[in-house]
């Protein structure tokens, strides 16, 4: 009886072609990108980007917002714990890429102990946290920071959200390189996204009301969210640290 076949067969030559051509894009998009200093901020589209952020608005208050609220209404709090455990579990492979990737060391070994000790409940419950083994959370975007590469262009994305160059092909990296899209079968791939995204309507729930803050209640909900993207993005990359010359007050104009 033959094994049933779970992933891809991927040449590595096909694999490798696939990353040179990531690669290629990266370089020619960073390369357009204009330098900026710690305290600008690159957004020449911001009359383009206002314009999805309307849309992304919009959607969050017609259904997003709605569907997230009603799925932590419906929704045993341990449920919602084990969705987000196993869609974060998913992604630990593509973490310890980036860690590597990094060249941490450190990081790839808390990303290889949270794997083993997660895998004891299938990914379903997160025994690593509560060992106190410290998730790095390691993406493409950092990884491109570590290699020197700017943060390029700040825009916003449909239904995505506040974004730059350089964490969007990330987005795009991590979203290849995860292992749940190369599994052979679409319902398993499916299966996939749909816990991504309750894991999402999960994060807007617990997230409320820095959310509605942000968006409902700003002077100007597009430079409030375009600030706490970039401290954030900026908090993390500096590895849970803040760079004073990186902050910015978001209403300085007014």
């Amino acid at each position: 009886m033959s094994r049933p076949v779970i992933f891809r067969q991927i040449p590595f030559l096909h694999l490798f072609r696939r990353i040179t051509v990531l690669f290629t894009a990266l370089c020619v998009l960073s390369a357009c990108a204009a330098p900026v200093t710690k305290t600008a901020i690159n957004d020449p589209y911001e009359k383009s980007s206002r314009k999805v952020h309307a849309f992304n608005k919009g959607l969050d208050r017609a259904l997003i917002g709605p569907t997230a609220k009603g799925y932590g209404f419906i929704t045993p709090p341990v449920l919602i714990h084990m969705v987000s455990n196993f869609s974060g579990y998913l992604g630990l492979p593509g973490q310890a890429v980036n860690n590597i990737l990094q060249a941490d060391a450190k990081g790839f070994g808390q990303t290889l102990l949270t794997f083993t000790v997660n895998s004891l409940t299938f990914g379903l419950g997160d025994l690593a946290s509560e060992a106190g083994i410290t998730d790095n959370n390691a993406d493409f975007g950092q990884t491109l920071h570590v290699w020197g590469v700017g943060q390029g262009i700040y825009h916003e994305m449909p239904v995505l959200g506040p974004s730059t160059t350089r964490d969007t092909i990330g987005f795009v990296v991590d979203t290849a390189i995860n292992p749940v899209n190369l599994l052979e079968s679409s319902d398993a791939r499916w299966a996939g996204f749909g816990f991504s995204v309750l894991d999402r309507l999960g994060d807007r729930n617990q997230y409320s009301e820095v959310i509605e803050d942000t968006l409902y209640n700003s002077d100007d909900s597009y430079i409030a969210a375009r600030s706490l993207y970039l401290q954030n993005r900026d908090f993390k990359l500096n590895k849970g640290t803040i760079d004073e010359d990186s902050l910015e007050d978001p209403f300085a104009d007014f």
